[in-house]
């Protein structure tokens, strides 16, 4: 395999805030968690509207906005109100939608009607659509932490896609040279046996090896922005919820790319949200298949075969994912669900302690804790204890609903009289 196939090009990343003193000091606070995005080849530009002597800072932005693969758009009411920052959100979704480049918007502070914005359909950060200065965040570092791990997930995917394009572009050119070599052979040998000047008619040759590598370059960059395109379109319609559609676009995507592992998983996204689970599953097996290491696949395949109750299958599913990544507390909070399933209770208790552990912050994980020790177990205590914990987490987070319903669940606890021993 040549080293083409296994290196990637640099990812630009661009982002764009408004000029307020309030966006600048949140700008500050993300900027050291993006150290962590280094060792990708990634390089950081952000906005500056600045003009200085000498130096244009504004032309300088719009250049890194155009060669950019990510744009990350740092959103607050000075960011919409701003006829700088409009202009730069209607040129990067307009790359957007062309396949050019992928927006990523992020809420900083509360806005008011958000999907009315350009960028209102798009899947927006941190993960639950909390601004980061909201109460769901006391610590703002966990927001912070939340935005840096998905942007470098769809690095990840870039990078991804060009090794998958890169691969196969390879396999085109060794095809074309295959045939342009079994074409020399055979007309010099041809030549040879006739008597033929064989230099004079290499010209020829060299001539046609120049107009198909020509061609050939053209090809492979038709191609990258096709794929590019088709992976935008299917991203949005996600958003949107037409999963036929999306679904439609990564089996194009397939057909030209057929070992793209990031089209295989989002078609499968796809086909879980309107529950067929058969079809994702031989997706994410697809998945796996070109890329044994990748653990979001197993993961979804494990919660797929869950839907469909093969709870065995997923937890062998979630075994791998953790065997590849030890420190996945989705792993290890899904296979927790799983052995719950196959009613064995110590062990669903085991699995949500280890998911604790890594995320202690997860209230959700808490709650599920305290129902296996409430309902299967009838450890009162301890399950007063797991649904403490999460009502303490859901009050800081702001989450007013859940938290209201685990009080009265711990209340009603509370009263209830011990079961007599037999």
């Amino acid at each position: 395999m040549s080293l083409l196939l296994t290196s990637t090009r640099t990812i630009k990343l661009f982002f764009a805030h408004s000029n307020s003193r309030d966006d600048k000091k949140l700008r500050e606070k993300l900027e050291p968690h993006l150290s962590s995005l280094e060792p990708l080849r990634v390089i950081i530009n952000w906005y500056k509207s600045q003009t200085l002597t000498g130096r244009d800072w504004k032309q300088e932005s719009y250049q890194h906005l155009n060669t950019s693969q990510l744009i990350v758009l740092l959103v607050s009411p000075d960011f919409l109100a701003a006829d700088d920052c409009k202009n730069i959100t209607r040129w990067a979704m307009k790359r957007h939608n062309a396949g050019q480049a992928y927006v990523i918007p992020v809420k900083l502070r509360p806005i008011d009607n958000w999907q009315a914005t350009p960028f209102g359909h798009l899947q927006c950060l941190p993960y639950n659509g909390e601004p980061i200065t909201s109460r769901f965040w006391p610590r703002q570092d966990d927001a912070f932490v939340n935005i840096v791990e998905k942007i470098r997930e769809e690095v990840e995917k870039i990078q991804e896609d060009q090794r998958q394009l890169q691969l196969i572009q390879e396999q085109q050119k060794s095809e074309i040279f295959a045939s342009i070599d079994r074409f020399i052979s055979k007309h010099s040998l041809n030549r040879i046996i006739r008597g033929t000047n064989v230099p004079t008619f290499s010209v020829g040759i060299a001539a046609s090896i120049i107009v198909i590598a020509v061609l050939l370059g053209f090809c492979n960059f038709s191609l990258e922005r096709q794929v590019n395109n088709l992976l935008t379109q299917g991203q949005n319609k996600l958003g949107k919820r037409d999963y036929q559609g999306a679904s439609e676009n990564y089996t194009e995507v397939l057909k030209i790319a057929p070992k793209n592992i990031n089209a295989y998983i989002k078609r499968g996204e796809a086909r879980y949200s309107p529950k067929d689970y058969k079809a994702a599953i031989k997706d994410y097996t697809q998945a796996i298949q070109i890329a044994p290491k990748n653990v979001n696949a197993y993961i979804k395949r494990g919660q797929n075969r869950h839907f469909l109750k093969d709870y065995q299958a997923a937890i062998k599913d979630y075994n791998q994912a953790i065997q590849i990544a030890p420190k996945n507390v989705n792993a290890y909070r899904k296979r927790g669900d799983a052995q719950y399933y196959l009613k064995k209770y110590q062990a669903a208790i085991d699995d949500y302690t280890k998911a604790i552990r890594l995320s202690p912050d997860s209230a959700d994980i808490y709650k599920s804790r305290g129902l296996v020790y409430e309902n299967n177990l009838q450890n009162k205590q301890e399950a007063i204890k797991s649904y403490q914990k999460a009502a303490t987490l859901y009050k800081k987070q702001g989450a007013t609903d859940k938290y209201k319903k685990i009080i009265y669940k711990i209340q009603k606890l509370q009263q209830r009289k011990p079961q007599p021993s037999n």
